[in-house]
């Protein structure tokens, strides 16, 4: 580069799909909220039934989700409170009893006021505003809790949505792999009053069956159809022109990255390390460029790891004039940085893992890295391609995070197009998984899951399951967070033949990857990471691409291909490598 600007910056210190119960809360403007996470399938009118809340409260709550839900969004839903009758019980006191609910003692009293003196052993009094739970029994004449609603103001208040629902019943024929259980949970109506519409006395249904399904139909006002005028010549579609950039004869990129540099609180060595290397290989990469005939001032800041320094960056007034800011690094604050690029119209790259509800509504966004779902959904294709003929054992895990994986696998797995006939997947549960193992034949077991005492579970279970069977014929199709799980030894997955979706592929015997490792040891005489060569490829491609309009060339360890995420929403790779444990190395079963 002519031109480099490094300004260092030193400021201080250093997210689950939900369920009532499991589910994590937080306290919004004084209101208290379940935090769901959006899976694939979800739908308003589910999660409405999941909470017990009514549409109505969801929309007020999130009125961004009036244009549709995106999986990975990040939904407010409300509690419901209630007044519970709780008996006293020996030496307990008021205040433990307040701490045992989530209630202030004063609230207790004003609704109990003869418990002011005191209480005792035995006595019956009324607790307010609790989280009604499995087990608790609401007070029958106890006065409605009520929660005040967040304060607005009139400039933010938004136009009245108004919903309706109606039923629709479908006709749906039993597929060979199907339980009544998993249609319940397909359709997301409740097993019971499938049993009800159908006339069934038990959960017993055979593959061409045909049952009856309530499916719920959401409507959000009407939508007017505007009248489509006839024209003589085709219309040339028109280009958004804000996410085009005008030729410039000199651009301004920005680096938000945790250097840590007055080693303030939440800083660690192995933060600022991977920081360094990130830049150390964003600077070949802009070196690379500048021979390219890219002119640009860098400005690099120490964003650390907290919203107070993000924002007093993102103040600075040369940063209205950037072109593309790539960072920050830590998915906390990725929000805020998302938030200030679309008012101000400029491009934002994601590096490292990003949440996908990021995306949402904002087209400035790229995410460098596909997300979970994405990877299981490059999974599934892959196992559908390549396993047709075996049988394919699909595990669901007991972590709720971890079921927007299963059935992005699931789901591509039984919809994708496929040119051979379509092999059966059978849904197992950790418990019963090994029932289901042929004695002859390959075997092909997904288990997607990023909990590393389940997945330890399972390979230790396997051990045992497996020997009575050919293990050479085993397959284990896991998660690429299992290479980082010490727990699991290297010679089982070794032994089961371990696959897994990766969103990289760094091998040092690549052509691409030996030259940059040259390049890279010649310039800081040290040996190139793989946060380094992330740094590289992705300020080598997103410059590449949105400043001198050039795709770029075969990258170091990273393929991308962006896919906008619905209309006004943003863009994420969605490209993948299946990597597989062979002889103790990872090789790339896709590579010829």
């Amino acid at each position: 580069m002519k031109k480099w600007l490094v300004v260092f910056t030193v400021f201080c210190a250093f997210q689950v799909i939900g369920q009532p119960g499991v589910a994590p809360t937080e306290t919004v403007n004084g209101k208290k909220y379940y935090i769901h996470i959006v899976q694939a399938g979800n739908t308003l009118w589910g999660i409405k039934t999941l909470y017990n809340v009514s549409v109505e409260s969801i929309l007020e709550a999130n009125p961004e989700t009036q244009k549709g839900l995106l999986e990975g969004q990040r939904l407010l839903i409300p509690l419901t409170l209630v007044s519970i009758v709780h008996e006293v019980q020996r030496k307990e006191t008021l205040f433990a009893i307040s701490r045992k609910y989530g209630v202030t003692v004063a609230s207790i009293i004003a609704i109990n006021p003869e418990i002011e003196a005191g209480i005792r052993t035995g006595q019956k009094i009324t607790i307010p505003g609790v989280e009604l739970q499995n087990g608790m029994t609401p007070a029958v004449e106890s006065p409605t809790v009520k929660q005040a609603p967040p304060a607005v103001s009139e400039d933010s208040k938004l136009p009245q949505v108004k919903v309706s629902f109606s039923d629709t019943i479908i006709q749906h024929v039993v597929l060979p792999h199907e339980t009544l259980y998993s249609i319940s949970k397909r359709f997301m109506v409740p097993l019971e009053e499938l049993q009800r519409l159908n006339n069934m006395r038990t959960t017993k249904i055979k593959p061409g069956e045909s049952i009856k399904i309530p499916v719920k139909k959401e409507k959000i006002e009407p939508i007017k159809i505007r009248e489509i005028k006839k024209v003589e010549k085709q219309e040339k579609r028109k280009v958004d022109s804000t996410l085009l950039y005008p030729k410039k004869s000199n651009y301004r990129i920005a680096l938000f990255l945790p250097f840590f540099l007055d080693k303030a609180e939440g800083s660690s060595v192995s933060v600022s390390d991977m920081a360094s290397e990130f830049y150390m290989g964003a600077k070949l990469a802009l070196d690379s460029l500048d021979k390219l005939g890219l002119k640009a001032e860098v400005f690099v800041y120490d964003s650390r790891n907290d919203s107070s320094s993000i924002q007093k960056i993102l103040s600075k007034p040369e940063m209205k004039d950037m072109d593309v800011v790539f960072g920050p690094l830590f998915p906390d604050n990725l929000s805020i940085v998302a938030n200030w690029c679309k008012a101000n119209k400029i491009k934002m790259v994601c590096p490292a893992s990003a949440n996908p509800g990021i995306l949402k509504g904002n087209p400035y966004v790229f995410n460098a890295i596909p997300s979970d779902a994405t990877l299981l959904k490059g999974l599934a294709e892959f196992t559908l391609k390549n396993n047709a003929s075996d049988q394919i054992i699909l595990i669901k895990s007991t972590n709720e995070k971890d079921l927007a994986m299963h059935e992005s696998f699931r789901t591509t797995f039984l919809t994708a197009p496929s040119s051979a006939v379509r092999p059966k997947l059978i849904d197992a549960t950790l418990d019963n998984y090994s029932s289901f193992l042929k004695k002859n034949g390959k075997i092909v077991i997904v288990f997607p899951t990023n909990d590393k005492i389940l997945a330890n579970k399972f390979m230790n279970s396997l051990n045992t399951a497996s020997q009575k069977l050919n293990e050479d014929a085993i397959n284990v199709y896991g998660t690429k967070e299992w290479q980082n799980f010490d727990a699991l030894k290297q010679h089982e997955k070794n032994k089961f033949n371990f696959h897994y979706s990766s969103p990289n592929d760094l091998n040092y015997a690549y052509p691409n990857t030996k030259k940059l490792h040259l390049k890279y040891r010649s310039e800081y005489n040290s040996d190139m990471t793989k946060m380094a060569v992330q740094g590289f490829d992705v300020v080598f491609a997103f410059c590449s691409d949105f400043l001198l309009r050039k795709k770029s060339p075969e990258m170091v360890m990273n393929t991308f291909n962006l896919q906008q995420k619905g209309a006004d929403n943003g863009f994420e790779n969605v490209e993948y490598f299946i990597l597989k444990q062979e002889n103790f190395e990872i090789i790339n079963v896709q590579r010829k």
